[in-house]
Order: structure tokens, then C-alpha cells, then sequence
């Protein structure tokens, strides 16, 4: 059986008042919203969003913000999908910024110029033996593996046929393979 919207105004009444029930019956309202959401890539985070998201429902209760009946379940669910959201965003934000060591100058005529911060010698050989393919390859390269596109988009982007970028990316691949098992 459904509650009715009436029900949770009365749960959120008791919650300001301090009911462990009323607490629990509202996390189990989120994680139903968060299980709907599918957002089970953050599901070791959900009890942080379940708390961001009841302060966050306090915070406007005790502001008198949420008192319409209808309105309470749809704030419910939109702040969960905010915090939802912004948790996608901030985990993408996190993986760039956890890429590879590369700088690009993309003006540059010929080769694109890589700037190699002193790391690991392999990741140094591989940037180094990148740096000496043809800009072609380098360039379908660096879209697939260092920006994480797929072949469709680069070679949109690109203008590049997706056949010939195809062989380009095999080719480049192949020199860098044997590059590096000699340096190895």
C-alpha cells in the first residue's frame, strides 16, 4: 500500500521532532528513489547522499518551505536526483583529472607537441615513442585512449573516415608495441 502525500507531511513533522521512525521511514523513502535512479555506481555512497538529502529536507522544513502535501514526495525525488547528479559529476570531474600526463599544443604544425612530466620510465618511453608517430596516428590515439572517445565520435570529429582511422589507430598502436617491447 501506498502512503499518502498527507502521511509523509505527518513522518516529516516527527522527524523535526526528533523520531528515530520517522527517520528511518524517510531514508527508506530515498533509497527507493536512489534505487529507481539506478544508481548503483554509488551505492557505497548512498548513506552520504541519504544524509546530504535529509538535511537538505530539514534545512527547507524548518524554513517552512515544505509544508504542501503534493509538493513534499516531488522535492524528495528531485533532491535525490540532484544529488544523484551531482555525484556523477564530481566522480567524472575526479577521473580526469586522474588522466594520463599529457599536455597537448594542438596549434603546432606536424607532430603534436607532448610535454612529459618526469614520471615512471615506461610512461615516459610510451610518451616519448608517441611523440615520434605520425600526427595522424597520434592524433586518433589520443582521442580513443587518452580522451576515451569512441571510433564513431573521433572520426566525426576527425573528418577522418572511420575505416581509415581504424587502420591508423592498428597501425600507431603496432609501431608503439614494438617500440616499446625493444626498449623493454
Amino acid at each position: 500500500m501506498r502512503d499518502r502525500p498527507d502521511d509523509w507531511i505527518q513522518i516529516l513533522d516527527e522527524l523535526l521532532a526528533g523520531s528515530h521512525l520517522a527517520f528511518l521511514k524517510l531514508n527508506g523513502l530515498i533509497t527507493g528513489y536512489l534505487a529507481r535512479l539506478r544508481a548503483y555506481d554509488f551505492q557505497n555512497e548512498w548513506d552520504d547522499l541519504r544524509q546530504e538529502i535529509v538535511l537538505s529536507i530539514i534545512t527547507n522544513a524548518q524554513a517552512g518551505r515544505l509544508r504542501d502535501p503534493q509538493a513534499l514526495l516531488a522535492y524528495v525525488r528531485i533532491i535525490t536526483r540532484n544529488k544523484v547528479i551531482d555525484r556523477f559529476k564530481q566522480s567524472v570531474s575526479h577521473r580526469e583529472k586522474e588522466s594520463l600526463p599529457l599536455t597537448l599544443d594542438e596549434s603546432l604544425d606536424g607532430p603534436l607537441a607532448l610535454s612529459i612530466p618526469p614520471t615512471d620510465d615506461g610512461v615516459t618511453d610510451l610518451w616519448a615513442a608517441l611523440g615520434d608517430l605520425p600526427r595522424q596516428q597520434q592524433q586518433v590515439i589520443h582521442g580513443v585512449y587518452v580522451e576515451g572517445k569512441t571510433y564513431e565520435t573521433v572520426s566525426a570529429e576527425t573528418g577522418i573516415p572511420l575505416g581509415t582511422m581504424k587502420r591508423r589507430l592498428r597501425d600507431g598502436l603496432a609501431v608503439l608495441r614494438r617500440r616499446l617491447q625493444g626498449a623493454g
